[in-house]
């Protein structure tokens, strides 16, 4: 079976697969190139730098917008049978590249029709037939470039001088416009160039759970069931656990509904019916929305409603609006102002904090600061049972009062 390699653009394969070339020196390697949808062979006994000149006419160096195949596509490109694949990781912090690669993750697995058709699908992920079983075929991903995520690799090999130098030859002459791109995903930077080609194995079930982790800002956070892991993190927990209790010290089920906005699929939900409340849980995402129904407790009402459209429509009055780990889009804090509610119980990472909520709490007038709390302190945890560890930054919250409130 033909070793394949399988990028978004040409030149990955110098800037991270010289070492995958290098012991396949002997036999074919297919090069899948995902930007341009098609395929070519490095026929064996040829050397590295007549390999990668090969991939020279390939490189496009402004090309960083064209749709993405879908797994049916890359599968077709693949063969019947290809051997081992390897291709970027699902939580490469340039997510075009993640996304190809779990795109790649999910051709290389038996699928259903209706699992290739959209890949963004928020139902493909649950389908019985869908690439989410762990004992599916894996693929070897290359670590990539992520500054906020660690993965564990299975195997990190030292490239030699003379393969760095037919790295560096190939990028200054096939792809030097690269090296000043001011697309900042194809901006070849030195640690894009790495001498140590680090390499982990994925199943499709990981390497679902990894891109829904880097799309956490997108629809596609909800392509994996619970993608922060907030039902099964101890950290998640006692932070969810301290959430609740501060709502509780706030309001009581007795002064009426809250809103929670941004219920994703419902822990802190489930934490609040069961403490006697009204919930009008809000969830924009659809994925998410579907599982938070699902799972839905007595008491709990499930809304397809942002924050603008709670805020426009205005017809939701409740006693409390919990704004929870959710102020990380751009939204326009103004709307805050037509909330219809006299407390808001905001949350976020100090960081945010500092930087976005501050500054404009200091020039306005609607909201005063009645608390501030530690939550959650940052801590660094485990993921993907064990695959990578990042920074959890924590949580403080702010207790905000409309003007002229009492308690």
């Amino acid at each position: 079976m033909t070793a394949v390699i399988a990028v978004l653009h040409a030149e990955d394969v110098a800037l991270e697969f010289v070492s995958v070339l290098r012991d396949h020196a002997d036999q074919d390697v297919l090069v899948v190139v995902g930007q341009k949808r098609t395929s070519v062979t490095l026929p064996a006994g040829l050397s590295l730098r007549e390999r990668l000149e090969l991939l020279g006419p390939m490189v496009e160096p402004g090309g960083n917008t064209a749709e993405l195949p879908v797994p049916a596509d890359v599968a077709a490109l693949l063969g019947e049978a290809p051997g081992q694949v390897w291709t970027h990781s699902p939580a490469d912090h340039r997510i075009r590249r993640a996304r190809f690669g779990w795109i790649v993750s999910r051709a290389v697995s038996p699928f259903s029709p209706a699992s290739v058709s959209s890949p963004s699908s928020p139902s493909s992920p649950s389908s019985p037939s869908s690439p989410s079983s762990p004992s599916l075929p894996a693929v070897t991903c290359s670590v990539g470039d992520n500054p906020f995520l660690q993965t564990i690799p299975a195997t990190a090999t030292a490239i030699t001088a003379a393969e760095a130098g037919a790295k560096i030859d190939f990028i200054n002459r096939r792809a030097g416009e690269l090296l000043r791109s001011r697309v900042a995903d194809r901006l070849v930077t030195t640690d894009r160039v790495p001498a140590v080609e680090r390499f982990f194995t994925a199943s499709a079930a990981q390497a679902n759970r990894l891109y829904a982790l880097i799309s956490s800002l997108g629809d596609d956070a909800a392509v994996a069931d619970d993608p922060w892991e907030f039902g099964r993190s101890a950290y998640e927990a006692a932070r969810l656990d301290a959430t609740a209790a501060w709502t509780a010290r706030w309001c009581s089920p007795q002064d009426g509904p809250i809103v929670e906005v941004g219920a994703c699929q419902g822990e802190l939900t489930r934490r609040l019916a069961g403490k006697g409340y009204r919930v009008q849980a809000t969830e924009p995402n659809a994925g998410f929305r579907a599982r938070l129904a699902e799972r839905a407790e007595p008491g709990v009402e499930v809304l397809p409603d942002s924050l603008e459209d709670l805020a426009d429509h205005g017809e939701r009055q409740a006693a409390a609006y919990l704004l929870v780990e959710m102020l990380y889009y751009d939204q326009d804090l103004t709307l805050l102002d037509r909330l219809p509610t006299d407390l808001v119980l905001l949350a976020l990472e100090s960081g945010q904090l500092n930087e976005r909520i501050w500054p404009w709490l200091r020039e306005q007038h609607t909201w005063r600061v009645a608390e501030r709390v530690e939550l959650a302190p940052p801590t660094l945890e485990s993921v993907c049972d064990g695959l990578a560890y990042l920074r959890k930054r924590g949580s403080r919250g702010l207790v905000l009062a409309r003007a002229g409130w009492r308690r």
